[in-house]
């Protein structure tokens, strides 16, 4: 009965997990549609010399954001009742991490970010804005602009502690809820403000046209979309707790001490979390510069203009990505931290299975997207943009961005599996990496962008260079953890190194389509192309449904017992 309770356990944090990448990609495709939209229209007035100082300012925001609590939300995965602990063994059923006092740590832990956040902000904008160009500063309610940035990171800080609770609750369903309506009414109020100065107040002609102005109000709209955005997540947070989780009284939203039993040394914060913290934050500083080491280059190697370009590509180019990989990358780490945090190798086969899964998943998608995203991307892109964008090289950039779409997926599953299971040894020996392979990449930048002159197209090539690495260091992390995991040999089977001879087929296939593509349509120009392309896309997609029909009716079955329990 244990045993069978335990499996149960299992099979119910899975199945929350499975709900939670749903609720999350419904949630980022809810709020990308909107944000889609917004850029869409946007874009027809705006200059890309503005989309450039937009995403100066976004970087400004988002590296913040990321120094100041992206370590205490990884670090809070890991707390568990010292209690649940120490009873845990393999054979005993799993207990449910998020108790009061669990959740009372997270929230304790959940305000070290606005600690973190004010002076690194104030340092970081203060620096940044000496170092920006004379025009810029010189721009209408610039200065304010500025400052409404620096308010807006403190109010996502303060909303923190609500974050923390809702992520060990795997509330997934409220947090999509919330951001969601976030998102709608920032983009509402950057709308709002551009339509109504261009239409209201901004005249035609050279005479009457103020265009120094019009990049100035564009700015402050941009600025004030993203004080909107924290400021009602802050609320509906703020309301959510008042009418769901206060009257439970499970924990105080204010730092309060823990004490488990009369007998015990109350706390604040747990010393193991705590270690664990300090450890993986500067590993995830390095990773972060790798990751937005993009736009640093960028601001310091390319005109504004080509800023521009390089934003709209990230918001179009990665569209796939961050609408369906990151709910999925989240909903593992968080899956994989609860699941780990009892040691049994049942727990660990299950991790493993789900990996194996998702990777191949990855790969055959990834596969489509090298297939058809080169072809048919400028095609469709080109009646997204306006006039304004026709003298660019956007066309032809997004082109090579696809080829960089694969490689920075395949990465996001690898890393999200290695801060769910990584030793604080673990995670100084990848901080040892990171420091390498930041090297690689600003070799790779000089090279390819001061030396060879390949502008964007240089930097999407250094990044591919970058993730590959990085793709191996986890990879081989994965592979030693598999290792140790499945010694009888007879199990690879159900292991990381997977058969992938479904996998091989596929790709010999897709490489035919690819060239047959390329040799007679080259990039798509026309709609009977694009639906020529379309029907390509849904054999090669038949084909994989076909190949792997096993996992996929296995599914379905697991589904509808599911279901009949449920009932």
């Amino acid at each position: 009965m244990e045993k069978r309770g335990q499996v149960s356990q299992h099979e119910s944090m899975l199945k929350r997990s499975a709900k939670g990448v749903t609720f999350l990609m419904f949630s980022q495709l809810f709020s990308k549609i909107v944000t889609f939209i917004l850029n869409t229209l946007l874009v027809r007035y705006l200059s890309p010399r503005v989309f450039g100082i937009n995403a100066f300012l976004e970087f400004l925001l988002s590296t913040v954001l990321f120094f100041s609590r992206e370590a205490i939300r990884m670090s809070t995965l890991r707390i568990k009742s010292p209690v649940a602990a120490s009873s845990a063994t393999e054979d005993d059923p799993e207990t449910d991490d998020a108790g009061p006092g669990v959740l009372q740590t997270a929230i304790n832990f959940a305000y070290i970010p606005l600690c973190i956040g004010v002076p690194l902000s104030l340092v970081l904008i203060g620096w940044q804005y000496s170092n920006l160009n004379e025009y810029f500063l010189s721009l209408p309610y610039f200065k304010l602009s500025i400052a409404m940035i620096w308010l807006s990171i403190i109010f996502e800080l303060l909303n923190e502690p609500f974050f923390v609770v809702n992520q060990l609750m795997l509330n997934y369903k409220v947090r999509s809820q919330l951001e969601s309506i976030a998102v709608v009414v920032s983009c509402i109020a950057n709308f709002s403000i551009v339509y109504v100065y261009e239409n209201k107040f901004n005249g035609s002609g050279i005479a009457l046209h103020d265009a120094t102005k019009q990049e100035g109000i564009a700015i402050l709209a941009f600025a004030v979309s993203k004080l909107v955005h924290s400021t009602a997540l802050l609320c509906c947070y703020y309301y959510d707790y008042l009418t769901r989780l206060a009257p439970a009284k499970k924990f105080n939203i204010s730092p309060s001490k823990v004490q488990l039993s009369a007998g015990t040394q109350p706390y604040y914060l747990q010393s193991e979390v705590l270690q664990h913290f300090k450890k993986v934050y500067l590993q995830l500083c390095f990773k972060h510069l790798l990751t937005e080491g993009d736009k640093l280059i960028i601001n310091s190697m390319c005109s504004v203009e080509e800023q521009g370009i390089y934003s709209l590509l990230s918001n179009y180019g990665s569209l796939l990505t961050r609408l369906l990989f990151a709910p999925i990358e989240e909903s593992l780490r968080l899956f994989l931290a609860r699941l780990l945090s009892v040691t049994s190798t049942k727990n660990t086969k299950l991790s493993m299975d789900v990996l194996v899964n998702l990777t191949k998943f990855y790969l055959y998608l990834s596969l489509l997207i090298l297939v058809f995203g080169p072809t048919n991307s400028p095609f469709l892109l080109q009646f997204l943009i306006g006039s304004k964008w026709s003298s660019t090289s956007v066309l032809d950039t997004i082109q090579v961005y696809c080829l960089y779409l694969p490689f920075l997926s395949i990465n996001g599953i690898f890393e999200a599996f290695f801060q769910s299971v990584a030793s604080g040894e673990d995670i100084l020996r990848q901080s040892y990496f990171m420091i390498a392979s930041s090297g690689v990449f600003l070799l790779s930048c000089w090279l390819l962008i001061s030396q060879y002159k390949m502008s964007l197209e240089g930097l999407i090539f250094s990044n591919i260079i970058n993730m590959l690495l990085r793709i191996g260091f986890c990879g081989r992390f994965i592979n030693a953890f598999y290792k140790r995991v499945y010694s009888d040999p007879a199990s690879h089977d159900s292991t990381f190194l997977l058969n992938f001879s479904n996998l091989k087929a596929v790709s010999l296939v897709a490489l035919v389509i690819a060239l047959s593509n390329y040799f007679l349509f080259g990039v798509v120009k026309t709609f009977g192309q694009l639906s020529i392309n379309a029907i390509m896309a849904f054999g090669l997609l038949s084909l994989i449904l076909y190949k792997e029909k096993d996992i996929i009716r296995s599914y379905l079955k697991q589904s509808k017992r599911d279901e009949v329990k449920d009932a």
